[in-house]
């Protein structure tokens, strides 16, 4: 007798499922909320990086950004700067962000001829992921949805740890817990998939939910690791720039930061210049088409005299830093092109699959009956 011979005969076990019941029902639409638009995230650069098709060439040598730049600008009066995204295959044509008023505008440069091929209002075009970056990150609340959020991926990590010890049915119907019988009666069908879905996806839950506590409350975990690996205390000189002061062209961060790492190429560079103590940062890579998380070499420079703030290299690294900044890619996905990218997004629907079964669950077991018995007892109208 026992926990591994007749689980469902311990009083802590039952204590347990009503922690993991209550768990699961007040984060359910939580969960279903952030797992449905993270499936929709794992294409975020894909959908951001819908740019105009030209043919690619050989040979045309380092675009000349400060003309794009104000090329771009010099259509659309009154705006800044506000990026450069190069994170593509395809380098000829270059995605110009600019700040105009509270939208972003994404001009698309033909880097050969230097002349514009269209632009298009971020938000709008691409509003279906401007709203579930908004869902996934902060529950579309702002800054208080945030800690909502890293919260809310903590009980979704400590559930699917106590999913885990409940899944265990004893040592003589153990093989049966691993599949579902497709031709039981319904109420049975809604548990197969609950109990096999969580035992099979536990690992990819699991990690969801303790990366998205990491990016919330990233200290915490930064500590955890630091007790394995070295985590280097990246210091960056403050900047003394004052919003207003004159910054220098992006063409001169981005050619300082080219002498830095000569056998690089930009991957994205960021005019962060409408705040006090601004900076310009300049990413470089051997490879700009994968994902920064995992290779880069950033340069910060002061914007108005290019100081160099702070420099590191991915070369660098050491595993905890490997680790810790490839967290984003193990998160969305992003690591292994578009077959992981579409694994990701199907996997990341389990946890929408398990609520809805458990909340089914819930109805059938407790629910109904209390329904029931509500109905029964509400007097009848009088005629």
């Amino acid at each position: 007798m026992g926990y591994f011979e007749q689980p469902y005969t311990l009083s802590w076990r039952k204590a347990l499922f009503q922690v993991h019941l209550w768990i699961g029902v007040i984060i359910g639409l939580y969960v279903i909320a952030v797992c449905a638009s993270g499936s929709v995230l794992v294409f975020e650069q894909d959908l951001l990086n819908d740019r105009p098709q030209l043919l690619q060439t050989a040979g045309h040598g380092t675009p000349d950004w400060d003309s794009l730049a104000r090329t771009a600008i010099a259509a659309n009066p009154g705006s800044s700067l506000a990026n450069i995204d190069m994170r593509s295959a395809n380098r000829r044509v270059v995605p110009v962000g600019l700040h105009e008023g509270d939208e972003t505008l994404v001009v698309y440069m033909d880097s050969y001829t230097g002349r514009m091929l269209t632009q298009e209002v971020l938000g709008r075009k691409h509003w279906l992921v401007e709203s579930a970056l908004a869902l996934h990150t902060e529950l579309a609340l702002g800054a208080g949805g945030a800690i909502a959020d890293g919260i809310g991926g903590a009980l979704l990590f400590l559930m699917s740890l106590i999913g885990m010890v409940l899944w265990w049915p004893g040592v003589r119907t153990w093989k049966r817990a691993l599949k579902i019988n497709w031709r039981a009666p319904w109420a049975r069908l809604n548990f197969d998939v609950h109990r096999t879905f969580g035992f099979w996806c536990f690992l990819f839950v699991a990690m969801w939910g303790i990366t998205g506590t990491y990016f919330i409350f990233p200290d915490a975990v930064q500590h955890a690791i630091s007790i394995f690996s070295d985590v280097t205390d990246l210091k960056q000189l403050p900047s003394d720039f004052k919003q207003g002061d004159t910054a220098l062209p992006v063409g001169e961060f981005i050619r300082r930061a080219q002498n830095m790492y000569p056998r690089d190429q930009l991957a994205y560079a960021f005019m962060d210049v409408d705040r006090p103590h601004g900076e310009v940062q300049v990413y470089m890579s051997p490879n700009a088409s994968v994902p920064m998380e995992l290779l880069e070499d950033e340069v910060v420079f002061n914007p108005a005299t290019g100081a160099v703030l702070m420099n590191t290299s991915s070369a660098r690294w050491t595993a905890g830093e490997r680790f810790s900044l490839g967290v984003y890619s193990v998160h969305f996905g992003d690591f292994g092109g578009l077959p992981v990218q579409i694994l990701w997004a199907l996997l990341g629907l389990v946890p929408v699959v398990l609520v809805i079964t458990a909340y089914t669950m819930w109805w059938y077991r407790s629910l109904k009956k209390k329904w029931a018995m509500l109905t029964a007892e509400a007097p009848c109208p009088r005629a």
